[in-house]
């Protein structure tokens, strides 16, 4: 690839063409010297500034286009495919990926969410002329709702003044979505979204310059934005005034499961580096990998990543085909997704050792993907404290979805195509209930597991589990859902989400083909008992047989530079092109 932008006659010449689907191919192979090598990426880190070599091959293979719908132009259909093509970004820099483009499509979702038809498509036609939209951030979990912000209505304009304490992103992005009071009180009836088109005459009244640092997605630009009477026309407000939280809340349906699910790319790339590391690291006349405690960290990180994977992507595919029942789904997926890869990334980091942190390449990378995670978790939403705002809904979503005997079997054939996201079909509250937990007791998924093995027999235990907190949560009630709720209903909820979890890992194998790795029996036993031991209260280190098995299929894959999640193809990705080869 040299040190230039790879130029590829297979990009698309129009929107919705052919196009190059797999940026590994474009970006090369991170252990191999090149512009976007994890030496480089960790200078880059070290620097906080994104990659521009990497920048101008998300150019290249027109990025902007999978953040607009291709109802409005874009390449967005199916949001699973577009987390399978960002991956390869999130496997080598997720602050490239944040500031290259998906933070603009976490802001833009709002637009597309509420916005009428003429603010979407001018925003559409911005972004895919290459512009960013950057957005306040609005804390839908602790009530930080930057109280110093309002607008003034003045004829046919808004007069924005004070802060946003916190911006995602402040460089190079054209446009912003500005959250301000725009009603009396304090309350977050009275917060409106607000676009702003930058030009040179409003430019000089947005402040961004004081910067608010971060110890993970360094390459990020996060800032305070200061207003001193920014005009914004009032045909730039999204949706009726007074509706920004739940404008937000909705769009952050999507956002909430396509980040954990793109953050699974990043603790992959961790787990093939724990390998190469463990393999090749002398340690007392043998490897690393060769000691029993880091035969068991790594298969406790491979369990983990895979119940990660499968739980974010039947939720991402939920997003199409039980959208009206994702408003509590997403709330607890992206803190339990985020949970299990961040114990992942921990196990790892104690493999390693001082290793990650000595500086020793290539392996350095694996401490700024250390952080990163960290930062995606903290973004996402991270603790007990991080399910309040399903307190209220969930138990009578519990209740509706306790109606179905089955589930729909979509939700779990991975990689199967969807149709477009409907997002008049997102629903506040409990929508339609759980389209999730029946997998449990599903007879058709249950039918992939052998007859009194030991893999039925943590899933049966797991369904009995889901049965007794969803009968607790009925007897507390909505009531727990005020702001003081208590720990152990944030407790009941977790562990409601855990239970989930097991069973979108539980649905997604019995749908997966035979050469699935989750069609092992082993694999699977591995998985389940890693929830259902957090479900108990104590994670125990699995059994010899369990590690040996997963240690085995984590290096088998990792030899052959094949991916460790379920769908990932089970060929090694191609050689990418030599410079000047257009073919």
């Amino acid at each position: 690839m040299g040190g230039e932008a790879v130029t590829l006659d297979r990009r698309a010449t129009v929107r919705g063409g052919s196009y190059p689907d797999d940026l590994d191919l474009l970006f090369g192979d991170p252990l191999d010297p090149g512009p976007f090598d994890y030496a480089t990426i960790v200078a880059d880190d070290e620097a906080r500034r994104v990659n521009d070599t990497a920048g101008a091959l998300l150019d290249e293979w027109d990025a902007a286009a999978d953040l607009v719908p291709a109802g409005l132009g874009g390449r967005w259909v199916s949001t699973e495919d577009l987390v399978r093509r960002w991956g390869p970004v999130f496997a080598r820099d997720p602050s490239l990926a944040m500031a290259h483009g998906i933070s603009t499509f976490t802001a833009a979702l709002q637009v597309w969410t509420a916005g009428n038809d003429a603010q979407r498509t001018e925003l559409a036609r911005r972004l895919l002329g290459g512009e960013r939209l950057d957005a306040g951030r609005l804390d839908l979990d602790g009530g930080g709702f930057a109280d110093d912000c309002e607008a003034d209505r003045s004829g046919d304009h808004w007069l924005v003044r004070g802060a946003l304490p916190l911006v995602d992103g402040a460089d190079g992005a054209e446009s912003m979505l500005i959250t301000a009071r725009t009603r009396s009180g304090l309350d977050s009836s009275g917060r409106s979204l607000l676009i702003w088109y930058a030009d040179a005459a409003t430019r000089p009244l947005v402040d961004t310059t004081r910067r608010v640092p971060t110890g993970g997605l360094r390459a990020r630009s996060f800032a305070a934005a200061e207003f001193d009477g920014l005009p914004v026309p009032v045909d730039c407000t999204l949706g009726a005034p007074g509706t920004a939280t739940e404008t937000v809340r909705t769009a952050s349906q999507v956002s909430g499961a396509v980040i954990p699910a793109l953050a699974v790319a990043t603790v992959d790339a961790s787990v093939g580096l724990a390998v190469r590391y463990g393999a090749g690291r002398s340690l007392y006349g043998g490897s690393v990998l060769d000691l029993p405690q880091s035969r068991a960290l790594l298969a406790g990180a491979v369990a983990d990543l895979l119940v990660a994977d499968a739980f974010s992507a039947v939720v991402v595919r939920a997003l199409h085909l039980a959208p009206t029942g994702c408003s509590v789904l997403t709330v607890g997926s992206r803190v339990v997704v985020m949970e299990l890869l961040s114990a992942a990334m921990q196990d790892l980091s104690v493999l390693f050792g001082s290793t990650f942190y000595a500086r020793v390449a290539p392996y350095d990378v694996f401490e700024k993907f250390l952080r990163d995670v960290a930062a995606l978790s903290v973004r996402e939403g991270s603790g007990t404290a991080a399910f309040r705002p399903m307190l209220g809904d969930l138990p009578a979503w519990l209740r509706r979805g306790q109606e179905m005997v089955a589930v729909d079997p979509a939700l779990f054939r991975l990689g199967e195509s969807l149709d477009p996201l409907e997002f008049d079909r997102f629903a506040s509250g409990a929508g339609t209930g759980d389209a999730l937990g029946a997998a449990l007791r599903d007879p058709a998924v249950r039918a992939a597991f052998e007859v009194d093995s030991p893999e039925l027999g943590v899933l049966e235990q797991i369904s009995g589990a889901f049965d007794g907190l969803r009968d607790e949560l009925e007897e507390a009630g909505a009531a727990e859902a005020a702001a003081d709720a208590s720990p152990i209903a944030l407790r009941l909820a977790h562990h409601v989400t855990l239970a989930l979890a097991a069973a979108a890992f539980a649905g997604a194998s019995a749908e997966a083909d035979a050469t699935s790795i989750t069609a092992d029996p082993l694999i699977r036993e591995a998985c389940l008992r890693r929830i259902g031991d957090r479900l108990a209260g104590r994670v125990h280190p699995l059994e010899s047989h369990l590690v040996e098995r997963l240690v085995a299929f984590a290096q088998e894959r990792t030899d052959r530079g094949i991916r460790l999640t379920m769908s990932a193809r089970d060929e090694a990705p191609p050689a990418r092109a030599a410079e000047g080869d257009t073919t």
